[in-house]
Formats: structure tokens, C-alpha cells, sequence
């Protein structure tokens, strides 16, 4: 049977569907190294006081720091002086930068860290705020929660965006560095300190949440 028929057929459809995998897996993987050279290249300068590459690393990704630090302390400000902070310490402590994978992932790791400390801290302050009420020595005035300002006014995108924020905090962040951030599943794994299959299992759950949520 001629190689043309055999496809006809379905018979060859396996090994061609396999050598284009192979060459979209090189693909990928020879991108996925070139942009592990260009952060080397970025924290080489860094490393050398080169300011014009902690630039090129805010405008690359402050925004977007600043969108998954919100995720955690839900106040903007809170969380675009979170980032800066961070982005200063970076550059204080640029001669001991040191990078083993992708800087996309160490940043938002970073974020994710020095954001559950914050929020560690200000448990920590609210549980003194409420013994010291309970003693009558303080007195606190709270002010009332703000709407999400990152949830956007069409109607479909609200009802995509609450049911987000609806799902549990592990699966909702899973999910932003995903679609939101275009983030591989190996990089998402790497911020949220768990398995490449723990990340497919959360997706998958969150999809089907989702679609549970908007029927």
C-alpha cells in the first residue's frame, strides 16, 4: 500500500501524528532555551549594576507581579509596594543574584512568598487588634470592603471573574498564572511549590467548577 493510501486509510495517521508532536516538543524546547539565555543575559547585568536591565524587568513584568500579588492581599497599593519592595531588594542585593530556572517563575514565587508572609503579619495584627478591643484599652474602626477593581464591567467577564474568585485560593491561583499569565505548567509548579500533575489536577478541577458554576 502506497504511503498516500495508507494515510487515506488512518493507518499512517499515528507515527505522522507523532513525528509533528515531536517537532512542535523542539519547537517549543528551543524557544523555552532562548529565553532562559535572554534571563542569564538580564541577571548577568544585573549582577554588573546595569540599571537599564532592572528596567527591562519592571516593564517586562511589574504589571503582572502586581495583578497575582493582588490575588493575596486584595489592595492594590498593598500590592504594588509589595512588588516594588521586592524589586528593590533585587537590586540591594544584586551581587548575590543567583538564577536556576526561569525569572518569569522566580519573581512570582517571590510575590507568592513575601505576599503569605504579609498576610501572615496581618493575621497576626488583627488577632492583637481584636484582644486589645475585647480589653476595652482600643478602640478600631474597619473599613468595609471594596469591590474587585480587577473584575471588568461586560457581563460575561464578571460572571467568568466571580467564578474564579469563588474557587478554592490553591485551584483560583492556579488557574490565573495559567490563563491569565500564560504561564507553562513546569513554571506554575515552580511558584506554587507543587507537582507538574498537581498543577494539571487543579486546572482540571477549576474547569470543571467552571463550567459547573456557569450552566
Amino acid at each position: 500500500m502506497s504511503s498516500a493510501a495508507r494515510v487515506a486509510d488512518g493507518s499512517a495517521r499515528g507515527p505522522i501524528a507523532a513525528a509533528r508532536q515531536h517537532r512542535g516538543l523542539h519547537r517549543v524546547s528551543h524557544e523555552q532555551h532562548g529565553l532562559v539565555e535572554q534571563d542569564r543575559e538580564l541577571v548577568a547585568r544585573i549582577r554588573a549594576s546595569d540599571e537599564r536591565a532592572l528596567e527591562t524587568i519592571f516593564r517586562a513584568h511589574y504589571a503582572a507581579m502586581c495583578d497575582f500579588a493582588l490575588r493575596y492581599v486584595r489592595e492594590p497599593a498593598l500590592a504594588e509596594e509589595l512588588v516594588q519592595d521586592l524589586l528593590a531588594d533585587v537590586w540591594a542585593r544584586r551581587t548575590q543574584f543567583h538564577l536556576t530556572g526561569s525569572l518569569r517563575a522566580y519573581l512570582f514565587s517571590a510575590v507568592r512568598n513575601r505576599a503569605l508572609n504579609l498576610r501572615r503579619r496581618q493575621a497576626m495584627e488583627s488577632d492583637w487588634e481584636r484582644d486589645e478591643i475585647a480589653g476595652g484599652s482600643t478602640s478600631f474602626q474597619h473599613a468595609p470592603e471594596q469591590p474587585d477593581a480587577v473584575l471588568e464591567r461586560e457581563d460575561v467577564r464578571a460572571r467568568v471573574s466571580a467564578a474564579v474568585e469563588s474557587l478554592p485560593e490553591r485551584c483560583r491561583l492556579v488557574m490565573h498564572l495559567r490563563w491569565r499569565e500564560q504561564l507553562r505548567h513546569a513554571e506554575i509548579a515552580e511558584i506554587m511549590g507543587i507537582s507538574v500533575k498537581g498543577v494539571e489536577i487543579q486546572l482540571a478541577r477549576g474547569l470543571r467548577a467552571l463550567r459547573a458554576l456557569l450552566t
